[in-house]
């Protein structure tokens, strides 16, 4: 979201760029990371960052000014200064370039709806996501938050809408932030207010100048100020109906490093895990990222790599790439089973299975669910938390031996009976219900 001046300037360098005088390297590496940061008095002041840039536009000065005072609408002298000397006059300035630069929004081309592999895993994401994209002025479920582990596609998803509106709605505004950047710009906003007034206030205008507000990665959020300013603006643009989209690595209940009062609005709105993808899936994603070069790798590769790499999608789609890689130096006539795992299998192993605790269970359990570990200890009778309650009680007997009276300590305080009868209906869905069944399996098979 550039300033006024930005953009005057943009025009200005293009303007020049286009008349062809200056050679293109020195006008790509001198001129162009020049900035035009104030017009007071008929002089407009720009900033250089090197004595080089500085010898280049003093040569063609009046060139500069000409095109300056064209594009303005009125005469102006061109003063350059050195950019250490600007961000020591006008801080201010610096900051609100700096937040205008991390609010351009750089969608990554390929993360687009369309390149997006659909699956039980994560339907639900893709389809509220879509949806947001094609709603009213007032958004159905807002904030919307997606959480699950890292890899998975939650930024894809962030992509997605940006890719999408820019091309559909491009009136739309859209500000995509990580959180960490979130975070950066207003420690640096903090540090100038105590000389050169609020620049706080500068950034809360241009974060609220949003129809859709997307952030990534929300448990990165700690920094307590921080928190403070984005419970402002995200009250702000609840209130003036601009979509926001969250997402974390964990069930926003689970965000303990967060004020109470900001995940209570983030589970106001639609919560939506996304979980591990299945084999079919898996599969799919590795098909798409061949795209047409399907007879580079045998279908027992795929199904190889599908089985045994899908908990983290940017893994799965880098083992493919590996693969792709070692055939380039040792030339197969086709990538089978046998070259696969000899190469993959000179990889080290990273990933290594955490000892298997109740604690392991519950948060296996509540992130197969979409639940919080504060559910699953709850007093709720609703059926899928009943039903995540007798898988963590039903797991914890078989795969721990621990006694009833520890389990029900450890969920919730319940007494050894309540766990006992938990146990034995667990038991009993495991022969009646088909679903109960298979949630017990694929859990189990995760722990394992």
């Amino acid at each position: 979201m550039a300033t006024t001046l930005e953009m005057l300037w943009d025009s200005v360098l293009k303007k020049i760029h286009e008349a062809q005088y200056f050679d293109e390297q020195d006008f790509q590496v001198w001129i162009q990371k020049t900035t035009l940061f104030k017009i007071e008095n008929d002089s407009a002041y720009v900033a250089y960052r090197s004595s080089i840039t500085k010898a280049i536009m003093e040569r063609q000065l009046a060139l500069f000014e000409a095109t300056l005072s064209e594009e303005w609408g009125n005469p102006v002298s061109l003063i350059l200064i050195e950019q250490k000397e600007m961000e020591q006059m006008m801080p201010e300035v610096v900051v609100e370039q700096r937040t205008n630069t991390l609010l351009e929004n750089k969608f990554n081309p390929n993360y687009t709806f369309e390149n997006f592999i659909e699956g039980s895993s994560n339907k639900e994401a893709y389809a509220a996501c879509f949806a947001s994209c094609n709603q009213g002025s007032h958004p159905m479920f807002n904030p919307l938050m997606l959480f699950g582990n890292s890899g998975l596609g939650k930024t894809h998803l962030l992509h997605a809408v940006g890719n999408y509106l820019h091309a559909e709605r491009p009136e739309a505004k859209v500000i995509y932030m990580y959180s960490g950047d979130f975070v950066s710009i207003l420690i640096e906003a903090m540090k100038t207010k105590n000389i050169h007034g609020n620049t706080v206030d500068k950034v809360k205008e241009q974060l609220l100048d949003c129809d859709y507000f997307l952030i990534d990665d929300i448990q990165n959020l700690q920094h307590n100020s921080s928190q403070e300013v984005f419970f402002t603006v995200y009250n702000k643009l609840i209130e003036k109906g601009s979509q926001i989209i969250i997402t974390s690595d964990i069930h926003p209940k689970e965000l303990s490093n967060l004020q109470s009062r900001l995940i209570s609005r983030f589970t106001s709105g639609l919560a939506i895990n996304i979980s591990k993808p299945g084999f079919e899936t898996s599969k799919a994603i590795l098909k798409k990222k061949l795209d047409g070069r399907e007879d580079l790798v045998t279908d027992e590769v795929l199904d190889y790599l599908a089985m045994s790499y899908s908990s983290d999608v940017r893994d799965l789609e880098g083992k493919l790439n590996r693969l792709i890689f070692q055939s380039t130096l040792f030339n197969p006539d086709v990538i089978d089973l046998k070259f696969a795992t000899e190469h993959l299998g000179k990889e080290p192993i990273v990933e290594q299975k955490n000892e298997l605790t109740m604690k392991t269970i519950k948060r296996s359990v509540s992130q197969f669910y979409g639940l919080s570990i504060s559910d699953l200890e709850g007093k709720s009778r609703l059926k899928a938390i009943m039903n995540a309650r007798h898988i963590c009680v039903y797991l914890s007997r078989e795969l721990l031996h621990l006694p009833y009276m520890t389990i029900g300590k450890k969920l919730g305080k319940r007494d050894h009976k309540t766990i006992q009868s938990s146990y034995n209906r667990a038991k009993d869905l495991m022969q009646k219900d088909q679903a109960f069944e298979i949630a017990v399996h694929k859990i189990k098979e995760k722990l394992l």
